[in-house]
């Protein structure tokens, strides 16, 4: 009896440090999540809960099948960094549970979409004030106002005219279809993701380089945004992103070259 515990104990060690030694050589299959800072590329497609009702996509197809396609909107993979917080509340904190290639519908209630409704945005205004205005409105009707705010007219009657500043999906709950497509690693991708972005042109027509360890970055603007009202807003805002999440020390430069054909008048 005695040489049979021994020999049972015996076996239960070699066991242990076979197992022991097997899982250590084999490679983690942990999931490895986004993490706030990643530069991402990705698909989605949004829609109401209560009415299926799709609202928003960056897949063309989808566009066209649900009626919601737009003649000269560029339906493409969106780019976002991560934790920034451009993306509705519940969206981006979905997004960090996910990993490339990974596909899934994320729910979003109102209170991390585009909010609860609010009654106290709903204003009663004069007809006459909105005639005296330019404006004959009627429901359903988009206006903005001259702080930019955006109100939807809900009824008109009796002279009086309400007004809804609610976002219009305040109140619903949100799907999101969403697909990871890309991690953006390489530092000269994630510039010309941020060149795109901010200027609004393709990043091809940029060039630039970076030298001295990294510590100086040189974009040559190309000739077209010279007249922009808004490069020089641009020309900071990039050059912030690139310090904050690509080049922590480096300078950013600029430089714009004008000879004779881009002082001339077309």
């Amino acid at each position: 009896m005695g040489n049979d515990k021994d020999t049972s104990s015996q076996e239960q060690c070699i066991r242990s440090n076979f197992l022991s030694f097997i899982s250590s050589d084999i490679p983690s299959l942990a999931v490895a999540m986004l993490k706030e800072g990643d530069f991402i590329l990705m698909h989605y497609t949004a829609k109401i809960k209560e009415t299926g009702e799709v609202f928003d996509t960056t897949i063309e197809e989808d566009a066209k099948k649900n009626n919601i396609y737009k003649e000269g909107v560029k339906y493409k993979p969106l780019f976002v960094i991560v934790g920034e917080g451009r993306l509705v509340q519940g969206l981006e904190e979905a997004i960090k549970e996910l990993d490339v290639n990974q596909e899934k519908e994320i729910e979003v209630p109102p209170e991390k979409g585009f909010g609860l409704r609010d009654a106290n945005k709903i204003k009663i205004v004069s007809l006459g004030e909105l005639k005296r205005q330019g404006i004959n409105p009627y429901p359903g009707m988009e206006l903005r106002t001259e702080s930019g705010e955006r109100a939807i007219v809900r009824s008109v009657s009796g002279g009086r005219v309400t007004l809804d500043f609610n976002h219009p999906l305040s109140g619903k709950t949100l799907i999101y279809k969403v697909k990871i497509l890309k991690k953006v690693e390489e530092p000269m991708e994630r510039i010309s993701l941020l060149l795109e972005k901010w200027f609004e042109i393709d990043a091809s027509k940029f060039n630039v380089t970076v030298t001295n360890n990294n510590s100086e970055v040189e974009i040559i603007i190309p000739r077209e945004l010279f007249s922009s009202n808004l490069l020089q807003v641009s020309k900071v805002i990039v050059a912030k992103y690139i310090i904050d999440y690509i080049y922590p020390n480096a300078k950013i430069k600029y430089i714009e070259v004008y000879d004779r054909d881009a002082v001339s008048k077309k």
